[in-house]
């Protein structure tokens, strides 16, 4: 029986448990996880008691190499950006990968495209958008890290520009999907980033409640994405505030713990 969080597939892979996306899984090239906190191996819970994949750990590579592993990559064909909440989009190679693989990290980039097979993109995240795209006709896949600022300045939009720039991808070809993230509900803000998001992308963003402001960053990028031309959109619905059991949340826990977008094509 098929297990789902939100709009995503539950799956336990060797010691762990991944969710995926069913707009990706259409695609047998396109192979991706969403990692999650949960360790289900009991011999592995004194050792590694959940699954921690920021980069500024120093458990890091113990844990991803686990990872790795368990969804059967090799961390070598792995490229890791910088994530600075800009909207810089860089289009990687083999070149790319480091040695150590964790080392060479892309300075000051929020969003990863690549056309070549056996390359794997990551992006962490503890409450920001990961924003995936894929073109199957071009064979094209890329990611995005977008929380609040980077959704103000479009990095979905950008993604998508970038893929079409660079490799021709037309937008209506582009698959899409929005992991988890903080929700509508739970994404507080100040009257001033409300207003900023108002301006930006209209009342249906943002959310007055009992004197509070909240902001749809989900709506926000759905906006953006479709003014691009965008029309295979799939949100996973999960607000990682209210699934900590599953997804670290920096909003609610303030850890610098995070969790992972893995995506390539396989060869």
């Amino acid at each position: 029986m098929t297990r789902y969080v939100g709009n995503y597939i539950e799956k336990e892979i060797n010691g762990t448990i991944i969710l995926q996306s069913p707009i990706l899984l259409e695609f047998p090239k396109v192979k991706h996880a969403f990692t999650t906190r949960k360790i289900t191996a009991p011999e592995l819970k004194g050792k590694i008691p959940e699954l921690n994949l920021s980069l500024n750990s120093p458990t890091f590579a113990e844990h991803f190499e686990f990872f790795s592993t368990a969804f059967g990559i090799n961390p070598e064909t792995c490229v890791f950006s910088h994530q600075v909440h800009g909207k810089r989009i860089k289009v990687v190679g083999h070149e790319d990968v480091g040695n150590p693989y964790w080392k060479r990290k892309l300075r000051n980039i929020d969003g990863l495209v690549t056309l070549e097979p056996g390359l794997f993109l990551v992006t962490t995240y503890a409450d920001c958008m990961p924003i995936v795209a894929y073109d199957p006709n071009r064979e094209v896949v890329g990611t995005a890290h977008s929380g609040w600022q980077g959704t103000l300045l479009q990095i979905g939009k950008e993604l998508i520009l970038k893929m079409n720039e660079e490799f021709s991808c037309n937008p209506q070809d582009i698959f899409v999907t929005i992991g988890p993230s903080i929700g509508p509900e739970s994404f507080e803000v100040g009257e001033d980033v409300a207003f900023k998001f108002f301006i930006k992308f209209g009342r249906s963003v943002v959310i007055q409640k009992n004197g509070k402001f909240f902001v749809n960053l989900w709506k926000a990028v759905e906006i953006s994405l479709k003014s691009t031309g965008i029309i295979h959109l799939e949100f996973s619905n999960i607000d990682t505030y209210k699934t900590t059991e599953y997804f670290y949340s920096y909003r609610k826990e303030k850890t610098k713990k995070r969790f992972a977008t893995i995506v390539g094509i396989a060869r």
